[in-house]
Parts: structure tokens; C-alpha cells; sequence
């Protein structure tokens, strides 16, 4: 692997852009607000105009800075990669370069996230159809709605007055214009921000590189009939969560075991804490 990567190895970027395809729906979505305060753009540049190779991101542009500036955990363990997974690699039919590239892609997002990310409150957007649904879904249940702005109040208990706002809001909703919904993602800081560490952070670590394969249809037809994942694929993934020091386990290179399987059923309705990353722009892991 180049000890320095240029707009002339863009092919490199091919399973980065996979997983962005994947959680960004397109290219044009106004969730997906760009933020460059951390990317030098006079270094990523393929012309002395500042124009990045179409059809890359700036989240490509950020990771490809970092990695020349050598910031990436794990950057310097490229051979010890190919070493310990290499197999699997050769199995599922997988770019070694390319593929290393991810891996060191979602170690730098899931760490700029949770550990040093930034927790956020929940957008207007989010308020709302957190209220919409609660409502929708009380049916004959015992209704309270408490207002308060400033030292004004108000107390609705109404079920039909409760039932009406929630229509009046989903049809806003549903007729919004551009404008109103761009102000409807606008996040706010909260006071202090979330970390956390270990287990759940595997799991969206995993989640991340499983979601590729799930790409891959050279991957997708080696599946037994039925299965989510196969055997190697969940292997190669187990490799790299020892290997990444995510967790120092030794039942993480034993092959065929369990360990991944369990994670995933077990973090699989985790409320991970509302954070963005410090050096990415924001995309979500379904």
C-alpha cells in the first residue's frame, strides 16, 4: 500500500463509496451537510482550481488527508493486515487495497464518533415525530399534554384536541416546503457530550463492514440459502475486531464461533447516544 494516496488512486475509494451510497440515499440530500473546517483543500485537490475528482465526496477527501498526514489508528499495520486476514480476503473475492481502505475508514469514523464526537440534541424534526408517533400510537390510553413558555402554561387533555394537533402537524409535515425542512434538521449541542467504549462500538463497527458485503454479489451468492452472513464472512469481521484493538478477547480469532453473532442480537435495538463525528460529515448506519 502508498505511503501517500492521490486523486490518481481514486479506484482505491470504490468500497468507501459503496457504504456511502448506501446510508446517504443521494448525493443531493439536504440531511447530508458538508463540513470542510477539518480538510485541507489545497492538499486533496486533483486541479489548482479545488476541484476534487467527480463522483468522490469530501468524506473520501478527509479520510485520504488523514491518511497522508498519517492520523489513522492502525495506518502503519498494513502488512500484519494482509497477514491476518489475508485468507478471508482471497475467499470472499475481496481487493486487499480497497478493503483496507474501509476498514481503516469505518475504525476512524466509529472512533471521531464516540469518542471524541459531539452529542447533538434531537433535530425539530426528530421532536416532532417523536410526538406524532407517541400520540398516534396511545389509542384509548389517558392523554396529558403540558405547555410551558416561560411562566405562561397551558394543560391539554383532550383526546380529540391531542389527535388533531398530531394531524395538524404530520400534514405540515407531509406539504413542508425546502425551506422549512432544511430548518427542521438544524441541530443543537447538548451541554455535555457522550462517550462510549467497547462492545456496543464493535457491534456498529461490524455493522458497518457486513453492510458492504451485503454489496458485494460475488459475496452474497457464496451464502447458504437463507443466511444473513456467511461463515468467512463473519470470521473476516471477528479477525478485524481483534485485530483493530477494539477488543483483545481471544475468542474474536476463533474461527466459526458465536461471539460476532451475539453482539449483533444484543445490540441490535441499542440506543447509541445522538453524536457526530469531529471530523466527518454526518451520514446514518441503519
Amino acid at each position: 500500500m502508498k505511503d501517500k494516496l492521490t486523486w490518481k488512486d481514486t479506484n482505491l475509494f470504490d468500497y468507501i463509496n459503496e457504504i456511502e451510497f448506501l446510508y446517504i440515499p443521494t448525493i443531493d440530500d439536504y440531511k447530508y451537510r458538508l463540513n470542510l473546517e477539518n480538510c485541507n483543500l489545497n492538499e486533496i485537490t486533483v486541479e489548482k482550481k479545488g476541484t476534487p475528482v467527480f463522483g468522490y465526496s469530501e468524506i473520501v477527501a478527509i479520510f485520504m488527508n488523514r491518511y497522508n498526514e498519517k492520523k489513522l489508528s492502525k495506518q502503519n499495520f498494513y502488512e500484519k493486515y494482509k497477514q491476518t486476514v489475508g485468507f478471508w480476503l482471497k475467499e470472499l473475492e475481496l481487493d486487499a487495497d480497497k478493503f483496507w481502505c474501509l476498514v481503516l475508514f469505518a475504525l476512524d469514523y466509529c472512533e471521531s464518533l464516540f469518542y471524541q464526537g459531539v452529542t447533538m440534541k434531537a433535530t425539530p424534526l426528530e421532536q416532532l415525530k417523536s410526538l406524532v408517533n407517541v400520540i398516534t400510537n396511545a389509542k384509548n390510553e389517558f392523554m396529558l399534554l403540558n405547555f410551558k413558555a416561560g411562566k405562561l402554561k397551558v394543560k391539554v387533555e383532550s383526546p380529540i384536541a391531542i389527535q388533531f394537533l398530531a394531524d395538524a402537524i404530520q400534514n405540515k409535515l407531509d406539504n413542508a416546503d425546502q425551506t422549512t425542512i432544511i430548518n427542521l434538521y438544524l441541530r443543537e449541542e447538548e451541554e455535555e457530550s457522550t462517550q462510549i467504549k467497547d462492545s456496543p462500538i464493535i457491534a456498529y463497527f461490524a455493522k458497518i463492514l457486513l453492510d458492504f458485503f451485503d454489496t458485494q454479489e460475488q459475496i452474497r451468492s457464496k451464502r447458504k440459502k437463507g443466511a444473513k452472513h456467511s461463515h468467512k464472512e463473519m470470521d473476516l469481521v471477528s479477525q478485524l475486531i481483534y485485530f483493530s484493538g477494539l477488543s483483545l478477547n481471544n475468542c474474536w480469532i476463533e474461527t466459526e464461533n458465536e461471539t460476532l453473532k451475539s453482539f449483533l442480537r444484543q445490540y441490535k435495538d441499542y440506543k447509541y447516544p445522538n453524536n457526530v463525528s469531529n471530523i466527518y460529515p454526518e451520514f446514518t448506519v441503519y
